[in-house]
């Protein structure tokens, strides 16, 4: 469990007509400043503040670019590091990527799309067809047994130690298709979660081939778009996709399953890849 984390707070706990003062262990918010830093043109351009749970920055960062489109492998950033400043409470919610000089990257047109991704006017339809323009199609010949995909949530959940103490924290696991857990990664946001789950398996230089994302919350078409630009053929959520995900999903020919509970689930689209 990440101490950095978490945070001790006194309460007033009301239950059953009683109250009484105790300690609440909650999970922490703070902003985590991402500068490009581009070695060949000498460049450098904050990119973005997002709001995360400390810790795995390096990972969140990495899998957001990637994500993102902004890097292709993990070879394409020549160094990574938090901002030396001299205000110590600040001096971890800064991080600076350079990039190596031979990656083509236009640090103006990076920037103004972030600053209009939260509010880009696009309806679904047209949404979809610029994103079904950029990301790759899923090949995937196996067949899972659907008894280890209703396992997925309870292998999740035993993994997710900051919900424990908090209640309050979003979790993604990587799975490989016979069930063997990758890795888990919490966050506050669920899709810093999920960006840190891309970016530990980018900086392993391992496959996503063959791998399953299970998701601890609801599917929204930010969580398909990433996981078909990774190339991760099945998604499984114990909450409800979007229209829009389901839309991804099919166009980029991934399953994705959701309201996965211990004796039922829904399968949104391509159902070959489940075993029954």
């Amino acid at each position: 469990m990440s101490s950095i984390a978490l945070k001790n707070y006194s309460i007033i706990k009301y239950s059953n007509g009683n109250k009484h003062q105790t300690d609440d262990l909650i999970a922490i918010e703070e902003p985590l400043q991402i500068v490009l830093i581009h070695s060949g043109k000498d460049q450098e351009a904050p990119l973005t503040i997002t709001m995360r749970s400390p810790g795995n920055d390096y990972e969140l960062a990495i899998g957001l670019l990637y994500s993102e489109g902004i890097i292709s492998t993990i070879d394409d950033i020549e160094h990574i590091r938090y901002c030396n400043s001299s205000n110590e409470e600040n001096q971890k919610n800064k991080l600076k990527i350079t990039l190596k000089p031979e990656v083509v990257v236009d640090l103006d047109h990076i920037k103004r799309n972030f600053l209009s991704n939260s509010s880009c006017g696009l309806c679904g339809k047209q949404l979809l067809s610029q994103l079904c323009e950029i990301l790759p199609t899923q090949t995937f010949t196996r067949k899972v047994p659907i008894d280890l995909i209703l396992k997925l949530p309870q292998i999740l959940k035993s993994e997710q130690l900051l919900f424990k103490h908090t209640g309050g924290i979003h979790a993604c696991a990587l799975v490989t298709s016979n069930g063997s857990l990758l890795t888990v990664k919490e966050d506050i946001g669920r899709h810093n979660a999920f960006d840190k789950l891309i970016g530990y398996q980018l900086t392993k230089k391992e496959s996503f081939q063959n791998t399953i994302a299970v998701l601890s919350g609801r599917i929204g078409y930010e969580m398909a778009q990433k996981a078909a630009k990774a190339g991760i053929p099945i998604i499984v959520a114990i909450g409800a996709p979007t229209s829009l995900a389901i839309d991804i999903a099919q166009q980029a020919g991934i399953c994705l399953i959701g309201f996965v509970k211990s004796t039922s689930l829904n399968i949104y689209t391509n159902p070959d890849y489940i075993e029954t």
